[in-house]
């Protein structure tokens, strides 16, 4: 019987969690004082340090127990932003529709050509610019809520956000059977599935939720309780099913605001349990950060970068007016959509789930694009609500 530990000290999951909170609250704290960087950069900087492209504290062996904690901070957040996504609203400004559907078309296929032509197989172009589509829900989420931002570029941020995460969901369930077989009936058979089904199963559990709702009343601790579970059943039953968590818990938000007409699931804040999650989810993302991609594949990383902001930002512009956004706000709009999601860790790790080999072909080139778009990412989006002048509290 082993009474004394063994040295070196092995860390588990469970000390990760804990070793991941304590460092990002200071990481986080240092960003804020430096007046310019926000909390996720002191997230994603500490993660890269004890990742393994420079301590190596956390071990890639320790990376894959903390699947769970990934799974939840973007099963919550992709929640969240499905509440975001408001009908009413895209009655009152249609033309946020059009320009969604366009900043999303004309990044997907200035990624996908780019990639091309630097002699990237048509697949791998495919999954990285559908990836890219996706602008970081977390970023915009949790940017907004630190300077208290409200206003038609943030809220415009945010609809963009959701919708061009739907449209990224959707395209990545259509086309990653491809990365197993090119038999179309079986391609077509499981993108339904997955697609459909996922969809489905996010309306049940919101008709669970309200017959749940309707029982336990609106005491918002009661509330509170059923959001979370709601959410981890989802993750795990979707899971089960071998379908989409992501689509099915953002499809579950979706419901919540918009087919809620008693009211009976009252608006609840995550607060500060989302914020531990996504400073955990952050802090991993760092972890995965690997700039010597950015040494190896410096030309075709810095080219999609470029590809990706023009594309988005040509989007927005040509539905600016039509939008009644000003000059200063459509800038600010571009800058707000510059980081690229974390939704592209859980991506990724699904593609690694269903090929392998493909999956760690394509990593370097998604973790160095997330790499950098992730440094820059988070400032340019504070800078927007900033400059937009949408923040009460734009001294952070």
């Amino acid at each position: 019987m082993q009474l004394l530990p063994h040295f070196p000290l092995h860390l588990n999951v469970v000390v990760l969690f804990g070793f991941t909170l304590l460092l990002g609250l200071i990481s986080g704290e240092l960003a804020t004082r430096t007046s310019f960087l926000p909390r996720i950069s002191g997230y994603i900087a500490i993660g890269f340090l004890v990742g393994p492209s420079a301590f190596n504290i956390v071990t890639p062996t320790l990376l894959s127990g903390s699947r769970i904690f990934v799974d939840i901070s973007l099963g919550l957040i992709l929640f969240d932003l499905g509440r975001h996504l408001d009908f009413i609203w895209l009655r009152h400004d249609r033309s946020i529709i059009l320009m969604s559907l366009t900043e999303s078309c004309l990044t997907f296929l200035f990624i996908f050509f780019t990639l091309l032509i630097f002699h990237i197989p048509a697949l791998y172009a495919s999954l990285v610019a559908t990836i890219a589509i996706a602008t970081s829900p977390a970023v915009a989420l949790m940017i907004a809520d630190d300077l208290s931002s409200k206003g038609p570029v943030t809220r415009r941020t945010l609809i963009l956000t959701s919708l061009n995460n739907l449209f990224a969901l959707i395209l990545f369930t259509i086309l990653l059977p491809i990365t197993q077989t090119h038999n179309l009936s079986f391609v077509i058979g499981y993108s339904a599935y997955r697609m459909f089904a996922s969809i489905l199963l996010g309306m049940v559990i919101f008709l669970v939720a309200l017959c749940i709702g309707h029982f336990i009343g609106k005491r918002k601790e009661s509330q509170f309780v059923l959001y979370v579970g709601i959410v981890m059943f989802g993750i795990g039953i979707s899971n089960v099913l071998n379908l989409s968590s992501m689509l099915t818990l953002f499809s579950l938000g979706v419901f919540v605001r918009n087919f809620n007409y008693k009211n009976i699931l009252i608006e609840i804040n995550f607060g500060w349990l989302a914020k531990m999650f996504i400073i955990i989810l952050f802090m991993i993302t760092g972890v995965h950060l690997q700039l010597k991609g950015l040494f190896q594949a410096t030309w075709i990383v810095l080219a999609c970068i470029l590809a990706r902001s023009v594309a988005k930002s040509a989007g927005i512009w040509m539905f600016s007016k039509s939008s009644r956004l000003t000059s200063q706000q459509a800038w600010a709009l571009c800058l707000a959509l510059t980081p690229m999601a974390g939704l592209a860790v859980g991506m990724s790790n699904i593609i690694l789930d269903f090929n392998p080999t493909l999956g760690y072909q394509l990593m370097t080139i998604i973790t160095t694009v997330i790499a950098v778009l992730n440094i820059i990412g988070p400032v340019a989006t504070q800078l927007a609500f900033v400059k937009s002048g949408e923040t009460i509290h734009q001294d952070n």
